[in-house]
């Protein structure tokens, strides 16, 4: 049983293994099974998992990626997602965890979170009550919450002390809110891991070519995409990553073998997209603005908007 202490500072996400939140038929099965497996033997212990992606189908070719490794389960972090749009219900939400604890032939994950839309359709005080008992059980070892708002992080924390491990939350050069928010500063106040989503925002950011990037990418000889995960790394936040090709596997193992001088780390943590007025997020389920989880997504176009005209 791994050690939270022990993770890599890299993990594996899962979103498009499979299909996306259909299964693709015509998915190429054995190539993402054989880039997991690459890149659990290359390290790699920390995988994210949820039932959603791609009907199931998902976690079918981690679990076989994780047979043709050759690493055994109990050396791997495994981290459980349940959203709302498979899991409107607590017996929903067990059978999803049943599901993956059958797959991987295992008798505990080792970390499991809920979407606030989850949380809301399932009900605050049965989450809790579940959650208890699956701690006191040992199915679970830490709980994790996806996208929580403050005032669930602390509250959380209260209550599970420091069973809430980590928090799965977007943040990357572009986007900032978590960090505004105040939530990011009481995790790390709190040793609670920031376990990133979409830190690359799926190569969308090396796209826009920003000049800071550009000129540490020359300085430092390696790519925008290894730039941005040094920085995101030596912050001690767990970014996820994912790809099916090794050429870019080893891009990302390399970004962790090199260390920026902190003028430039500065900079880059200085930096914020020129003339742009963030939408307002909310976290939660309802609320005005851009769910805070939308904020990624929505960018490029919403920056393109705004400055075209500037």
């Amino acid at each position: 049983m791994i050690s939270n202490h022990r993770l890599s500072k890299i993990g594996i996400g899962t979103w498009g293994i499979g299909g996306f939140a259909k299964r693709n038929i015509d998915n190429y099965d054995e190539k993402q099974i054989d880039a997991i497996a690459y890149m659990i033997d290359s390290g790699l212990n920390y995988i994210e998992l949820n039932i959603w992606t791609a009907e199931g189908h998902s976690v079918e070719l981690v679990s076989k990626a994780i047979k043709k490794s050759r690493v055994d389960r109990d050396n791997l972090f495994l981290s459980q997602a349940i959203y709302s749009y498979t899991a409107p219900n607590l017996i929903a939400a067990k059978k999803e965890l049943d599901a993956c604890l059958k797959t991987f032939k295992t008798n505990y994950v080792d970390s499991l979170s809920l979407n606030e839309a989850a949380i809301a359709s399932i009900g605050y005080e049965q989450v809790i009550t579940w959650f208890k008992q699956l701690l006191k059980d040992k199915i679970i070892r830490y709980i994790n919450f996806n996208n929580p708002s403050f005032e669930r992080i602390i509250e959380a924390r209260k209550i599970f002390d420091d069973k809430l491990f980590s928090i799965e939350i977007g943040f990357n050069f572009e986007i900032r809110e978590n960090k505004k928010n105040g939530i990011i500063d009481y995790a790390n106040k709190n040793k609670i891991l920031c376990v990133i989503y979409q830190p690359l925002r799926r190569n969308r950011t090396a796209l826009r070519n920003w000049p800071i990037l550009i000129k540490l990418s020359k300085k430092y000889n390696r790519t925008q995409n290894q730039i941005l995960l040094n920085w995101i790394c030596s912050k001690g936040f767990l970014p996820l990553t994912k790809s099916e090709t090794i050429e870019h596997i080893k891009e990302h193992l390399d970004s962790l073998q090199f260390t920026m001088d902190q003028t430039d780390l500065k900079q880059l943590d200085e930096f914020r997209p020129p003339n742009y007025i963030p939408p307002n997020p909310y976290w939660g389920v309802v609320g005005s603005g851009i769910r805070i989880d939308q904020l990624s997504n929505v960018f490029d176009e919403d920056f393109d908007n705004q400055t075209k005209t500037k």
